[in-house]
Parts: C-alpha cells; sequence; structure tokens
C-alpha cells in the first residue's frame, strides 16, 4: 500500500514485569515537576535511561512515564477502554471543544467513524494534486543564491493545503484566521503544561476573549462556506462529510462542526509544518544525505513532486522521512489517565494516576537504535523494520486512538520534501542548531530556518552537484 507508515507486527506482551523505578530526583513538594520543568524533552530521556517504567509525581499527582514498548502496546493496543484524555488535554476543549483531539467514549469513536471516509486512498491521492500545485506556486517565488527563512512558506503552504482540501476554500482571511488560531493555542498550550504553576479552572480573561474572537471568526467564516453549497451536490471533502453526516441523534450541530474543523485545521496542518521544517533542517544539516536524496528522487520523478503511487517505490524517501519523525515525531508524547485498575507491563497502576508515552525519549533509545542521536537514513533496511518493537518507532500514536490523518499527513511532508529537495540545495544561514520546543507539535523556537538556496541542476539522468562535471543538454528549474 503506498505510503506505508512504519509498523512492525511485534505487539506481545512480555511476560516477565516491565523493570519499574522511581525518579531520581524529586523533591518533597514538587515531585520531579522542576526537573520536566527545567527541560521537558531530556526529562524524558532520563526517565527512559532508569527504567522501562518510571514512577514520579508532579506536585500532588502520581504519574508514570512509560518508554518500554511493550508496556506501551499495553496502553494503547491492549487496554485502550482503562484510559481516557488526560486532563492537561480536557483544558483544551475551550479551543477545541469535543472534537477528535479532546473528545472520549462514545462520542469520539461515532465522529471518527463519520469523518474517516475524509482520508481514504481516492481523498489522498486527490490532496497530493492539491499539494503538488500548491509546492511549486511556493517554490517559484525561490530564487537562486538568496537567503531565505523558508519556516513561513512552509506553514503557509500546510496552512493552504489542508484548508483547500477539507474545506475546498483558502483565500487570506482564512489562513489569517488560522495563523491566529495557532499562535493562541501556543499560549494555551503553555498554560496547562507549565506544572510548577499551574493555572486556576478558568484560563486568563484575555485569553478567553481572543479564543472567543478567532473562534467567531472562523465559525462566521465557515458559515457562508456552508452557504455557497447549499442547493448543490454534496461534496465529499471533509466539511461536506460533517454537513451530511448523521448520527444517532441525528445530522451534526453547528458547534460538532466547527469544533472538528478548528482540531483539523490545527493540527492537521502543524503535524505536516513539523515533519517538513524537522527533514528540511536535518537535510541543510548533512548535505551529502541531501544529494543522496536529490539523485534518487531524480532518477524516478525527474524533478517533480511524487502522485500516490509513485510513493509506494521511493525507498530513500520513505527512510528519510522516518529516520526525521523518529528523531523530531511532530506528536512527541502522548499521555492517558486511568479510569479503572489495569496491568501495565505487569504491574497495576491506580485509577487516577496519570500515563505518560513520550515517542521523544523512545524514539532516541540506544536499546533499539545504534547511535540514537544521529541522522542516518540508511538505517531503515527492511530487516531492520521487521526487528523493531511495534512501539520502539510511534510516531503517529498506535491502536485504535491512530491519528486519523496519518496517512495523508505523511503523504504530504513526502511529497513537499521530495519536490524541494529536488529543485534546491539548502544550506544553513545559521550556525546555532535550531531547538525543539514542547507544544502542540514538536517545532523550532524561535520558529524560523533561514537557508542559503543553491537551485540544482537537472539533466535527463543525472542531478548536478558541486564536484561533479555536468554533462552537456542541462537546464534549470
Amino acid at each position: 500500500m503506498p505510503c506505508a507508515i512504519a509498523q512492525d507486527v511485534k505487539s506481545g506482551t512480555k511476560a516477565t514485569p516491565v523493570p519499574i523505578a522511581r525518579f531520581p530526583e524529586e523533591s518533597l513538594l514538587l515531585g520531579s515537576a522542576r526537573a520536566y520543568t527545567r527541560n521537558g524533552l531530556e526529562y524524558y530521556q532520563r526517565c527512559e535511561r532508569t527504567a522501562g517504567i518510571v514512577k514520579t509525581r508532579f506536585l500532588w499527582k502520581q504519574g508514570y512515564v512509560i518508554t518500554e514498548p511493550s508496556a506501551i502496546a499495553d496502553v494503547l493496543l491492549h487496554h485502550p477502554d482503562s484510559f481516557m484524555k488526560p486532563y492537561v488535554l480536557q483544558r483544551l476543549r475551550v479551543l477545541f471543544g469535543e472534537g477528535l483531539l479532546t473528545a472520549d467514549g462514545e462520542k469520539w469513536k461515532e465522529h471518527r467513524r463519520l469523518i474517516q471516509p475524509a482520508f481514504s486512498t481516492e481523498r489522498i491521492a486527490h490532496f497530493l494534486e492539491v499539494v503538488r500545485g500548491n509546492a511549486e506556486a511556493m517554490v517559484s517565488s525561490w530564487r537562486n543564491g538568496e537567503v531565505r527563512d523558508i519556516y513561513a512558506d512552509v506553514v503557509e503552504l500546510c496552512l493552504k493545503n489542508v484548508a483547500q482540501t477539507m474545506f475546498g476554500a483558502y483565500d487570506e482571511e482564512l489562513g489569517g484566521i488560522g495563523r491566529a488560531l495557532a499562535a493562541t493555542c501556543h499560549q494555551l498550550v503553555q498554560a496547562v503544561f507549565d506544572v510548577i504553576r499551574p493555572r486556576p479552572l478558568r484560563f486568563p480573561f484575555r485569553l478567553q476573549r481572543q479564543v472567543q474572537r478567532e473562534l467567531g471568526a472562523l465559525n462566521s467564516y465557515l458559515q457562508r462556506l456552508i452557504e455557497r453549497r447549499e442547493g448543490q451536490p454534496a461534496r465529499r471533502d471533509f466539511l461536506g462529510l460533517l454537513l451530511a453526516a448523521a448520527g444517532p441523534d441525528g445530522p451534526l450541530d453547528r458547534q460538532a462542526i466547527l469544533d472538528e474543523s478548528v482540531t483539523m485545521l490545527l493540527a492537521g496542518h502543524e503535524t505536516t509544518t513539523s515533519a517538513v521544517i524537522w527533514a528540511l533542517y536535518l537535510l541543510a544539516r548533512h548535505p551529502q544525505q541531501a544529494d543522496k536524496l536529490a539523485r534518487d528522487l531524480q532518477a524516478e520523478l525527474h524533478g517533480e513532486a511524487p502522485s500516490y503511487r509513485e510513493l509506494n517505490r521511493l525507498d530513500s524517501l520513505r527512510a528519510t522521512l522516518d529516520e526525521t519523525l523518529r528523531l523530531y515525531p511532530a506528536t512527541h508524547r502522548i499521555a492517558r489517565t486511568v479510569i479503572k485498575p489495569v496491568k501495565v507491563g505487569g504491574h497495576v497502576l491506580p485509577v487516577g494516576s496519570d500515563v505518560v508515552m513520550p515517542q521523544w525519549a523512545v524514539h532516541r533509545s540506544s536499546r533499539w537504535f545504534r547511535d540514537p542521536e544521529a541522522f542516518v537514513p540508511s538505517r531503515w533496511s527492511p530487516s531492520f523494520r521487521r526487528s523493531l518493537p511495534r512501539f520502539a518507532y510511534f510516531p503517529f500514536s498506535g491502536g485504535a486512538r491512530t491519528c486519523v490523518g496519518a496517512q495523508l499527513a505523511w503523504c504530504e511532508s513526502a511529497a513537499i520534501v521530495a519536490l524541494l529537495t529536488q529543485r534546491f540545495r539548502l544550506t544553513l544561514a545559521d550556525n546555532d542548531p535550531l531547538v525543539p520546543a514542547e507544544g502542540l507539535t514538536l517545532l523550532p523556537s524561535p520558529a524560523r530556518l533561514r537557508v542559503r538556496l543553491e537551485r540544482r541542476s537537472r539533466t535527463s539522468s543525472n542531478v548536478a552537484f558541486a564536484g561533479w562535471t555536468q554533462p552537456a543538454q542541462t537546464e534549470m528549474w
């Protein structure tokens, strides 16, 4: 199947209990909250080095950090009904309402069933045609030799892609609404994850007003889109499916349509933005890897973005993206709250405790990956993929709650990276490495990626690189 996301069939639970230990640096008052606040990503890696399950406490809240794949399978695959979305995600309902990101139980199952057809093979194939056109328009403004911050370009491209595909429309008004909602979302996420200074039950009045204003703008925009569709044949895009949907209580109400639209607009474009930005950054840091990828892609695609069917045979592109998502997974940690007694990794977890499963730490574990901090796309051989436990690599979660748009996000990221890598060699314009920041997704902070653009040459069978003798009949894109 095209665009297959790397997974392995090994998912059995270990017969022996997973080692469990306390976090080695806890205070009487805060537990391990201060260690997490200093550097959350390093905190997760420290837990992974301590034990497969680390028992800890955030202020008064009992918690477990789980990095052993078999124990992660117990949570996501074997006993999903013993858990619910955690309190921190519930607090984001002020923005996402009861959308797929925050919903639980029967409401989540029903909405997932209604939305799933928007991510069919047929829809993804059509989506990639939209991506191809928008990516071509973006690179048409790039100039050979210029130093450019491409971060804003990628954000705009991904926002435009998801809006046109999901809602059948994109203009500067919707772009402005999407950017404003994303900025507000980041403020909300920072507030709910501040474990040292937890917010009261209500967010600051200024932030509440901001959310209400931006949701009102999106609702007004969607209302106009819906009115334009009245009397027209039903469409099979995301908005069309929501409008035609009928659940146990009849058609979806306007609030449900707004909730799912906010979720898809924000999570949809940020997931792909994260994957593309980190892939381009890693390729810019490793020019030999970028040149090899460009040669492989040029031999198959001749400088064009791949179609859905073509993605299936681009092994080097798949390996590059898998290695990118290993090092910088957009969803870099998953959390759950225990709602009924459950055995995880051979240990009973009490009701009310929180569980965190950080892809960031699992993907960088020396138990599963040789030289785990290095960017090595060639590690993703078929035999290596087969050797991995299922939840040693899970960039889009797993089990019943695997991201509904995982395949679409992977294919979009692959198409964009393929086109840009064939057209341009990117060289970092700044010496300082990008620093990942925890948020709704894993994005660099500050939000920028300054590169020098060098337009690649193309021939009928080769890509020209510095130091390589260029054959005759070469043209420039």
